[in-house]
């Protein structure tokens, strides 16, 4: 019986493919580590955490729990105090860190498929991965116009959200990342031909969103999963992110083929 735990939070829950992916990377290290999953709500997070033993490491934290887990972690991250979201728990002696990983996700599946520089990216979405994406978009197109356009109109990290209705103003240029969920109906809208999309919604892929763009300017949400993963396990096995793994390309190509048809 593994000695060491670790768990993706959230809610819904049942899709995340986090357990698999982790578990791939344990097994490739040699570890005998239970990565688990469980059902749980904002207001039950708390409660949750607190009845931890030290035999938790840590967490992964999905929708809807990355706000909250920024508020009630401690803070050891700058990119989760400039977005105020937190996707990763590390459990130590003082209590539960939080960090972002997913801003580094983000920016790791673009770098990989281009390295053009975007004077204009379009973010749809307004939540807590939206704001990882509006940071990740800062960090490597610092000249770029940034525009975000969402269910609902809220300033997100400084940038006011348009309706999704005005999407079919003009066709979308340069990058577009999406962190809206599959099930989002969007209005008609056209795409340049040499437009980039980023869609985290990876299952099904390719996503009703992203078949509006050429097959081959279309970047798979799961890359931004499986680099923001890599991270979180650097944290939970290191203690730091920045720390490479021992053996670690062999450990990330277990983990993508974990998740990727051979």
């Amino acid at each position: 019986m593994a000695s060491t735990h670790l768990a993706v939070l959230g809610s819904p829950i049942e899709h995340s493919k986090s357990p698999v992916i982790h578990t791939a990377a344990y097994d490739a290290l040699g570890l005998d580590w239970d990565y688990g999953r469980y059902r749980i709500e904002s207001h039950e997070l708390s409660d949750f955490l607190a009845k931890r033993d030290a035999s938790w490491r840590g967490l992964s934290l999905t929708m809807p729990l990355k706000e909250v887990g920024h508020a009630i972690s401690i803070p050891s991250c700058p990119v989760a105090e400039v977005t105020g979201v937190v996707n990763t728990l590390v459990h130590t002696e003082e209590g539960w860190e939080g960090y972002n990983t997913d801003s580094f996700g983000i920016m790791k599946a673009i770098q990989l498929h281009t390295d053009v520089s975007f004077k204009e990216v379009q973010i749809l979405g307004s939540g807590a991965t939206a704001r990882s994406a509006v940071n990740a978009a800062r960090e490597l197109f610092p000249d770029s116009e940034i525009s975000i356009f969402a269910r609902k109109q809220l300033s997100v990290l400084g940038i006011e959200a348009k309706a999704l209705d005005s999407l079919s103003l003009k066709p979308l240029g340069g990058l577009t990342i999406s962190t809206l969920p599959n099930s989002v109906v969007l209005p008609a809208f056209q795409t340049s031909a040499e437009a980039v999309v980023l869609d985290v919604a990876y299952d099904p892929w390719p996503s009703r969103l992203s078949s509006s763009w050429l097959a081959e300017n279309r970047i798979n949400g799961v890359e931004m999963l499986l680099w923001q993963a890599l991270i979180q396990v650097r944290l939970f096995v290191n203690g730091d992110g920045t720390k490479e793994l021992e053996n670690e390309t062999a450990v990330f190509e277990a983990m993508s083929s974990s998740v990727k048809p051979r």
